[in-house]
Order: C-alpha cells, then structure tokens, then sequence
C-alpha cells in the first residue's frame, strides 16, 4: 500500500514537471519583435516615424503589414519603416503592426497614439534693470526656473488641471527625484559652479497613465555684463541711450555716470554682494562701493580719459563684468 501511493506521488510529480517545462518552453519560442516610435509621445499633427527589429527572426524576409484605424496602409516584404502624421488633440490614433515570419509565425502589435503637448518656459532670478523689455537671462550660478503647462485631455476632451497630473523631471539626463510627483510642475535649482549648459526635461502623465506628453529645453548660461547710462539731475537715469564709444562732457562741465548691471543674481544693483570698482585711466576711483560716479573737468584741462567699471559678486564668483567708455571734455 505504502508503495502505491509512493508511485502516486512520484507520478504527480512528474506530471507537474512537465507541465511546468512546457509552460517554458511555449514563452521561449515566442519570436520577440522591438518597436521603436520617435517621438515616443508625439505633438498634435507631428511627424512619427515607426520602425521594428528583431533578434529572434530574419525581420528582412518577413511579411510586415501596417494599419492605422484598422485600413491598411502599407504591407510588403521587409517593409521595417513606417511614417504616419498623428492626429489632432484628444484624438486617438490606433496603430496595427502585423509581421508573417517566413517560418509562418504571425505576431501582432498594437498601439494607442493619443497626441499632446506640453509648453516648457523657464525664468531666471537675476537683475535687469527697470523698463528692460527683453527676457531676463540664465547667467552662471543663478537660480531658475522651469515651468510645465501641459495640455493632456480627457476621454471626454476636457484638458486635466495642471496639479492633477504626475512629472517626471530630469536634468542633463538623471531624474531629479525630489523635484518630480504628483502636481510638482515646475522645477527650481541653482546653476553649479562647473557652468555648462543645461537639459531640462519633463515628462507628464496622468495618473493611470492614459495620457503622456513631454517636453525639453536647453538652455545655456550666459556671462552678465555692465551698461554705463547718463542720471539727469531733471530726468532721472536715462536708460534710453547707453553710454558706449567716445562721450563728451555737456555745457555744465559734468556728468554723473550710472552703472548697471545686467544679469547677475540679486534682487537690486545696491546689493551688498556687489563689488563696484571704478577706475579713471587705469587708476582706482574710491567711491564707496557705488553705483553711479561724478565727473567733472577741472578749468583749463581738455582731453580724453578712460572711464571703466568692474562688477563682481562675491556670493557667486563666476559672475563678473567689466566695461568702459572714454570721456573728452574741453575744446
């Protein structure tokens, strides 16, 4: 008896083995094929290249037929490559890839391509002085900002809110994890003391990941620099004409010359960080660490000087700017 039911378990056991072998064996002959879409998360009417290969068959001599919204497009032997325009927003776009290996093997793929778009902006916190119609730029160890505004739609067409969606920040490659989550869509950091260019990117999902998008950005850090302006005593600075070249003094025998700087990583050109440093044909001027200096001409001289202001900070040492301008006064 004790016997029996021995060869009873060996028999299950066996039975179970080869069940479990032939399990194996199914999954390892199935033929892999490797898709490549590029971009992987497309724009609104973009351009999507799609492409296959495979290690386990000679993809070459298979039969490859491609779908899109279920009508054939283009089939043909070695037919690897396929270019499609996706649709507008909230539209779905369904792929159909059909290979035939020559072995007989039919395998299929399938694909949802839901377009969207994500606007990637960014914001430097620098100086630029008041009226200043350009963008405030990068410059070597600001601080900066990006901003995501994604436009990632519903079923229903309705686009998600900026805080209910999930991102995924990376700088120059590596994932910034405690800048990326739920709602985190902007991302703030101070440029490093290596300066080189930056690559931000962001990638945005829903939370049951039924809509993506992405977006990059490269921006390069650029060196502040100094602009010299005329302070009237009636208007004030004259931010309208920068002095540059060769400058004479007026009738009243004096100009007051303002400083300003461009970019560097304060909040106001009198900050204390800053090092003003003014000097008259190669001589230091000791003006109390100033923005703005007075020159006069003294009665009988005529001539040319040269006038030059460096800026530095001393809270970040790769921002310095120097520039200059020659002053003539006298007949």
């Amino acid at each position: 008896m004790k016997y029996a039911i021995f060869l009873l378990i060996m028999a299950c056991g066996l039975g179970f083995s080869s069940a479990v072998l032939a399990q194996v064996g199914t999954d390892l002959n199935k033929t892999n094929i490797d898709v490549s879409i590029i971009p992987e998360n497309p724009k609104p009417n973009e351009q999507v290249r799609v492409s296959v290969v495979s290690y386990g068959t000679n993809i070459n001599s298979a039969n490859i037929t491609w779908k899109i919204n279920g009508k054939t497009i283009k089939t043909g032997i070695g037919e690897k490559v396929f270019d499609f325009v996706a649709g507008d927003m909230n539209t779905t776009t369904t792929l159909d890839i059909v290979v035939t290996t020559r072995e007989g093997e039919v395998i299929n793929k399938t694909f949802n391509i839901k377009p969207s778009s994500v606007d990637l902006i960014w914001q430097a916190e620098a100086f630029a002085p008041p009226f200043y119609k350009g963008k405030v730029l990068f410059s070597h160890q600001d601080k900066i900002t990006f901003i995501a505004i994604p436009h990632i739609t519903s079923a229903n067409g309705a686009e998600f809110g900026i805080k209910n969606l999930v991102y995924k920040w990376k700088k120059n490659g590596s994932v910034a994890d405690s800048s990326s989550g739920y709602g985190k869509n902007t991302y703030t950091f101070t440029g490093s003391l290596i300066s080189r260019p930056l690559n931000i990117e962001v990638e945005v999902s829903t939370a049951d990941n039924s809509g993506t998008g992405y977006a990059s950005s490269n921006v390069a850090p650029i060196e502040p620099f100094v602009l010299f302006y005329n302070k009237s005593p009636i208007y004030g600075i004259e931010f309208q004409k920068a002095l540059q070249g060769t400058v004479g003094l007026d009738n009243s025998k004096e100009l007051t010359v303002v400083g300003m700087p461009f970019f560097f990583g304060t909040k106001k050109p009198e900050s204390p960080e800053l090092n003003y440093k003014w000097a008259i044909n190669g001589t230091p001027i000791n003006n109390g660490n100033k923005t703005e200096q007075v020159f006069r001409q003294k009665e009988g001289t005529t001539g040319t000087s040269n006038i030059s202001l460096s800026i530095e900070n001393s809270a970040k040492i790769l921002q310095y700017a120097n520039s200059q301008f020659n002053l003539s006064f006298g007949k």
